[in-house]
């Protein structure tokens, strides 16, 4: 339970009729020294997670109060939202009154003309607002991820130059939507200094809550205060003077420093109470004596307002408490007199609507709730649903009474319930499901009677569960509309045979979804174009299994048996399901052929028409990105984004942002790539898919580490490995990604270390462990022959290498071809000449070019570079890296620009300096004496003996002449020397003097 003086820091000795006087804060001094760093920090433009702890009483949110009155001293924008026990079917909850004061700060314009989104967020709002009747939803197709947009939006428009704080209270009874919201906010902050504070009890929090905090992104800093009970010290200075010593010896030890406790200890020990023995029943009994007090019909009243919620507008008080008006008024003046009830604060008060009241506790609340009898309860709510539909509410504003007061067969109440999830869908899926399933248990029981309703409400069921990410009631709402089904009707099977199949995808279970599509398959003649679906999605199972053989040849049967011509959208699935299957397997041409294919007829497709095929596009994209046709990816995958958004399919956006990111990433667009990346990680946290997070955070790790090196990058990457599924093709580029980020870090063991659990050992046979994902092998192989030779394994490397070339050859896509061309550079890099490396680098460039893949063709660029300055080929040096610095800046690759950069600096210092000539530096006639005797490979004491000079002396000469030619060893001096030799900008002198 959340104390009095955690709402409002206060307490009194002694119970008396007003408002209570807030105590001062005790034994909270660290606390507040963060909260303050917190402040200073927010108006110095840096943003803060505060999240407060606790048991009930021990002041979370007086620490929230305090901190309020901070930032408010410092120019801090104040919102303050919290949940309730009783509204967990309130859409937005703990963001209700915040977001309706950011509304109200903005500009006049705005308000008289929002953008859709933000409309339809305050519109969805205005259903839950106690005080407002608003009939159906103006926006009923805005996705829930918008509104998630427009949330973030509010806040960075109600910052006035100081940033903003955003107290959360008692999030450990939030809604879903609540959850969602402010998972949102904390992967992806508003993009203006913000403080949020959220307090909840830690062992009532659910594990979304939980995880969502371990989860926040990198621009918070996080500040996580767990509140302990106050000491001797801090609740003696609480208590203050007026308390005999026994008595304050007996309170301090009884209240176990829990300052709610404490303060309802004093209260009752002034009015002569003196057993303690079961602190929170004394604690109930206390605000039960209150009540206690109060005559029938403030009693009925006091009911009345606990039923309807918290604020409560108090024009409908008479009719839930079944009271005349004049007399339900004069009752909440006398419980206003005894401080039962409040005034909404000006802050949470809206201009537009009539004086709201709340509890002056929410634990008063859910006292008087307690204390309610059952049956008069349940009236109430009938009364509250009966007055809201008398003032033109909608079903969205009855929904809740109705499900408190409905009997099973009221088919009115079924009706309202149907409809309010109809319109809620989009916007709040959990609650829409809630309702659903209300719904179902209060239909009558006999089937017969409205099938139709019934498999209805059951299929609204399973979209709404498969939004919400509860994928598993989604399939078991399938399974009890195909219940409803009888097997002699076939054809209606079909639609919900195809998604309880595609779910079961999504879970995992292919297995399951084969054995299912099998059963309803073997129900149709073989001919039988109607059950083409099933057998389309059966060939999409077996490719997602690894069974290729056995998906074309459900394809061939498809299209042997089906009468011409062939539909188009059956010719594109075919086409998306095979381009796929050569992908994963490896069959180049195939791929190619049948990704363009599939391209051309998903071009032609309207947007409506692409909304029962966003499945299918997801293959498409896919298939292009693995294809190399990352343009046609990207604009495909765009497109299919959009329309899953606008039509609320949640559980397909991870699948198609995800696809999208990788071709974003591929083209060299390293921005769209984190973006894209960023919205499947929440799309995939939604929905509760741990792999597809898992999936995100590597497309995150690889364009990170091009943006801001290896070192950034590799967090993300860990965590991605130990999300998804081991042996799965996930993983397997997963376990890629991170081996690359090993190699960049200069780990070579590491990297081949995670490489031999994709793609086997180095000296294993061609029978061994193999990618499934047989488009990227050559990709994988490049890096192993790079880490061999990192680890001087040049044997080992040359295996790599030639399987990298015949992985290319077989995929037939020049950026396989590329990848495998850098493979055999790496085995050339001990060539002393570097010609080998050097023709092969340059080669592996020109194809990236030629595949589009922008940023790998400016990797290779830089290191054919590094490698021609070794060569001491300047001027070719110098284009190749400034192609590869121009590509870094263009893609936004900051660390890939800082090497080029660093490259270039290699090669300017290799340039003549003043005093050399234009092959090389001029060296004085006894320092070619010296290298020349160096090259033969004397030491500086037979050096010094040769030339009778001393070692010193020697050693003075040698230093200028490693400065002049740019080496660091003897050795190095000797190659150096003979280049120059040999190109005659040294003449060859005898070593004598």
């Amino acid at each position: 339970m959340t104390s009095q003086n955690e709402r409002q820091g206060t307490s009194v000795p002694a119970r008396t009729a007003g408002p209570r006087t807030p105590w001062h804060l005790a034994g909270r001094d660290p606390e507040m020294a963060l909260l303050r760093s917190a402040v200073t920090a927010c108006a110095g433009g840096n943003s803060t997670v505060v999240e407060i702890t606790g048991d009930p009483g021990l002041g979370k949110t007086r620490l929230l109060t305090e901190l309020g009155a901070l930032a408010r001293s410092e120019g801090l924008t104040v919102l303050s939202g919290r949940a309730s026990e009783l509204e967990r079917q309130r859409a937005f909850a703990a963001f209700a009154e915040p977001l309706r004061r950011c509304a109200g700060l903005l500009p006049e314009d705005a308000r008289e003309t929002p953008d859709e989104d933000t409309a339809a967020l305050l519109d969805l709002l205005s259903h839950w607002a106690p005080g407002t009747v608003t009939g159906r939803s103006r926006f009923p197709g805005v996705e829930r991820y918008r509104l998630y947009l427009a949330v973030a939006r509010l806040l960075a428009g109600a910052d006035r130059g100081h940033g903003v704080l955003l107290c959360l209270d008692d999030l450990h009874w939030a809604d879903e939507s609540t959850l969602e919201v402010l998972h949102h906010l904390l992967r992806q902050p508003p993009g203006t200094p913000l403080i949020l504070a959220c307090a909840h009890r830690p062992r009532q929090a659910p594990a979304k809550l939980r995880a969502s905090f371990q989860h926040a992104a990198a621009d918070y800093s996080t500040s996580r205060l767990p509140l302990a009970p106050l000491d001797r010290h801090a609740c003696e200075k609480l208590l203050g003077p007026g308390h005999t010593p026994g008595r304050r010896e007996r309170l301090c030890a009884v209240s176990g420093g829990n300052p709610l406790y404490l303060e309802v200890l004093a209260e009752l020990s002034a009015q002569g109470a003196g057993d303690f023995a079961d602190l929170p029943d004394t604690l109930r009994a206390a605000l039960a004596r209150e009540i206690a007090l109060l005559t029938t019909g403030e009693l009925a009243v006091l009911r009345a307002a606990a039923v309807l919620g918290d604020p409560f507008d108090p024009l409908l008080v008479a009719p839930v408490a079944d009271l005349a008006t004049p007399g339900a008024l004069d009752a909440l003046d006398v419980l206003a007199a005894k401080d039962l009830i409040r005034p909404v604060t000006p802050a949470g008060q809206r201009p537009d609507s009539r004086q709201l009241l709340q509890f002056r506790h929410p634990l008063l609340r859910e006292v008087v709730s307690w204390e309610t009898p059952p049956g008069w309860f349940l009236a109430a709510n009938g009364r509250a649903d009966r007055a809201l539909w008398l003032s033109g509410a909608g079903p969205v504003e009855r929904a809740p009474y109705v499900v408190r007061s409905a009997h099973p067969g009221d088919r009115e109440a079924v009706g309202v319930l149907t409809e309010a999830a109809a319109l809620t869908l989009r916007t709040t899926p959990a609650i829409a499901a809630a309702w659903l399933r209300t719904a179902l248990r209060l239909s009558p029981p006999d089937r017969s009677v409205e099938p139709a309703r019934r498999l209805g409400m059951l299929l609204g069921l399973a979209n709404a569960s498969g939004m919400t990410g509860d994928l598993a009631a989604c399939r078991e709402a399938l399974l009890h509309a195909l219940d409803l089904i009888p097997r002699d009707r076939p054809a209606d099977r079909v639609p919900i045979v195809v998604l309880r199949s595609v779910v079961e995808r999504i879970l995992g279970s292919s297995r399951a979804a084969g054995l299912a599509l099998e059963d309803e398959v073997a129900r149709w003649p073989e001919n039988d174009p109607r059950a083409n679906p099933l057998r389309l999605q059966l060939a999409t199972v077996r490719t997602a299994q690894g069974r290729y053989a056995e998906a074309d040849e459900h394809l061939d049967a498809l299209l042997a048996r089906t009468p011409a011509p062939l539909d188009r959208r059956t010719r594109t699935a075919i086409a998306a399901c095979r381009a796929l299957g050569a992908a994963y397997s490896g069959r180049g041409p195939l791929l190619t052929s049948h990704a363009r294919e599939a391209s051309a007829a998903l071009d032609v497709m309207d947007d409506q028409e692409l909304t029962t095929f966003l499945d299918e596009a997801g293959q498409v994209g896919w298939a292009e990105a693995l294809a190399e046709r990352h343009g046609d990816a990207i604009r495909h995958m765009s497109r299919a984004v959009r329309v899953a958004r606008r039509t609320g399919q949640t559980c397909m956006m991870a699948y198609l942002s995800l696809c999208q990111s990788y071709a974003q990433q591929a083209a060299g667009d390293l921005t769209g790539a984190l973006t894209s990346a960023a919205h499947a990680e929440e799309t995939a946290h939604l929905l509760g898919r741990p792999d597809l997070v898992g999936h995100a955070l590597t497309l995150r790790a690889t364009a990170t580490a091009l943006r801001d090196g290896p070192a950034a990058a590799t967090p993300a990457a860990e965590h991605a490995l130990s999300l998804v599924e081991r042996r799965g093709r996930l993983w397997e580029l997963a376990t890629a990604a991170l081996a690359a980020l090993r190699l960049d870090q200069g780990r070579p063991d590491a990297c081949m270390e995670l490489l031999h659990t994709v793609i086997g050992a180095h000296d294993s046979d061609r029978s061994g462990r193999t990618a499934t994902i047989q488009a990227l092998r050559a990709t994988w192989y490049c890096t192993a022959a790079q880490a061999e030779t990192a680890r001087g394994n040049n044997a080992a490397a040359r295996v790599w290498a030639a399987r990298a070339t015949d992985a290319a050859e077989t995929s037939g896509l020049p950026g396989q071809r590329g990848y495998a061309a850098l493979a055999r550079a790496a085995v050339h890099d001990d060539d002393p000449c570097a010609c080998g490396a050097i023709e092969f680098r340059a080669t592996a460039a020109d194809r990236f070019a030629a595949a589009g893949l922008v940023l790998a063709e400016a990797r290779a660029r830089l290191a054919l570079g590094r490698t021609l300055t070794a060569a001491r080929r300047l001027e070719a040096a110098t284009a190749a890296t400034g192609r590869a610095k121009r590509l870094a800046d263009a893609c936004g690759a900051g660390y890939l620009g800082t090497l080029a950069v660093n490259a270039q600096r290699q090669i300017g210092a290799r340039q003549p300096r003043p005093g050399q000539g234009p092959m090389g530096p001029t060296l004085s006639d006894q320092e070619r004496r010296i290298s020349a005797l160096v090259a033969r490979g004397l030491t500086n004491n037979a050096i010094a003996a040769d030339l009778f000079i001393s070692v010193k002396t020697v050693e003075g000469h040698l230093t200028r002449i490693f400065r002049k030619l740019h080496v660091t060893s003897r050795a190095g001096l000797a190659a150096v020397l003979a280049e120059l030799f040999d190109a005659g900008a040294v003449p060859r002198l005898s070593s004598s003097p």
